[in-house]
């Protein structure tokens, strides 16, 4: 491998509620993702898990040109860029979340989508990372959520909703002509669960069972079974095939790298 490949490699690692993972990007290379799951012990703490990886992940050792931190965490909150203020983001993550864990709160504005993301991370965590990593970048998944489908809602003039079902949740976003409407996330255990929420947020949104679409995307087992379902309710109802989603980007074909992860990785953030 040259210099300049090593040079451009860069590591994302996924932080979700009960996993840690990471992804390597080596462009030029003949295999250029290389995609590991951690082995968690979860008799112990998050953080003491991903100090376990960092001490003995070969993955983690390497020198990257960038490194990149996705949390799946369902604290977040929104604020219109344009009364978005860097220096109030503890205080709106206070306002919204006053019985969270002591987290470190960050935040991701979102230009195309007119809005800053703001979410916790816990402190013991970000500290293990940032300490490792001092560039690190940090991301919410529900913001390369919000850019990848805040995209893909240009199409057409119809208002649409994106079902996103992953671990034991499922987040829903709303957009009409790329403005988002409406984002949140609930947690999940039958299909009958998540019926219930997208039937009162389509309802509380004011959308058209005719006109308007619902798209189910993600990793969850349940999502053909819940097209299905949804397909009584709403006539545009369909289940996104991964493959067809990202066809034609760096990551296509690479099926055991989680969706949200994907979106990060070709949105360019």
């Amino acid at each position: 491998m040259t210099e300049t490949i090593i040079n451009n490699k860069s590591l994302s690692i996924r932080l979700c509620t009960n996993g840690l993972s990471f992804c390597v990007y080596s462009p030029g290379s003949d295999e250029p993702f290389t995609y590991k799951v951690h082995d968690m012990n979860h008799t112990i703490s998050m953080a003491a898990n991903l100090k376990d990886a960092l001490r003995h992940e070969p993955i983690l050792q390497q020198q990257y040109q960038r490194v990149n931190v996705l949390v799946s965490t369902t604290d977040i909150t929104t604020v219109p860029v344009a009364f978005f203020d860097a220096q109030d983001v503890n205080n709106v993550f206070a306002l919204n979340f006053p019985k969270a864990r002591p987290q470190h709160v960050s935040y991701n504005v979102l230009r195309r989508s007119g809005v800053a993301l703001v979410f916790g991370i816990e402190r013991t965590v970000y500290q293990l990372l940032a300490d490792d990593f001092p560039r690190a970048r940090f991301y919410a998944s529900a913001s390369t959520l919000i850019e990848f489908f805040s995209e893909k809602s240009l199409g057409g003039k119809n208002r649409k909703m994106f079902v996103y079902l992953h671990e034991k949740e499922m987040t829903l976003y709303a957009f009409e002509q790329g403005r988002m409407l409406f984002v949140n996330s609930f947690p999940v255990v039958t299909v009958a669960d998540m019926q219930y929420y997208i039937l009162n947020v389509w309802q509380q949104l004011g959308f058209d069972q005719i006109d308007d679409a619902l798209f189910i995307v993600g990793d969850n087992d349940n999502r053909q079974e819940l097209c299905e379902k949804m397909n009584y309710f709403l006539q545009n109802s369909s289940l996104i095939d991964r493959s067809a989603d990202f066809r034609g980007s760096i990551t296509e074909g690479n099926e055991m790298i989680p969706y949200d992860l994907q979106t990060l990785l070709v949105c360019g953030f």
